[in-house]
Parts: structure tokens; sequence; C-alpha cells
């Protein structure tokens, strides 16, 4: 049989009080960097040798996606990303289906 007891006050606090993750700081962060951007505004960031530019470009798009925005990447030379804040993309219908469909079964 397990055993059961009550969590005292100073237990709940510790749970309760428990930082964020860094995970969550980071996307925080990104959200920081992109409040400072209004639709139609060209920005750059400046890649660390410590981080790599597929993750700063993904952690940007995510950034753009909570914020409700579209973000597009211009190609520059070296440690470097400049990107446009565009107005989000409409959302298309579903392409339709192609090729020759079921076959019919005769009863």
């Amino acid at each position: 049989m397990p055993t059961f007891r009550k969590l005292s006050a100073d237990e709940v606090a510790r749970i309760e009080r428990r930082g964020k993750s860094q995970r969550r700081l980071v996307e925080e962060q990104y959200d920081s960097y992109l409040g400072g951007f209004e639709v139609g505004e060209y920005g750059d960031v400046e890649i660390e040798s410590s981080e790599k530019r597929l993750t700063v470009r993904n952690r940007l798009r995510a950034a753009a996606r909570r914020r409700g925005v579209a973000i597009s990447f211009l190609r520059v030379r070296g440690q470097m990303l400049r990107f446009f804040v565009a107005a989000p993309a409409e959302d298309k219908a579903a392409p339709a289906r192609r090729g020759r469909g079921r076959s019919k079964r005769s009863a």
C-alpha cells in the first residue's frame, strides 16, 4: 500500500515559486527583441560565435508567430541576419486533391 502525506506550507511555496525554465527565458528574450519592431520595419541580428545561425533564425520565427506577424529573412554574408517584419499571411485554402480518386464499387 502506498504512503500518503500532506505537503507543508513551505513545500507548497517552494513548488509554486519555481523559476522559469531556460527555454521560457530565451522565448521571453526573443519576444522582447522583436517587440520593438512594427510591421514594415527591417532589423539586423549579429550572431555570436557561440550561437548557430539556424537556431537564431528559428527562434525569431517562433517569436514572430507568437506576436502574430510574419518575418522574412534577407541574404547577407557573415555572422549577421537581416530580417523584415511583415503582416501575417492570409490562410490559404487547402489545394484541391489531385489524382484519379477512389474507384466506385458496383453492388
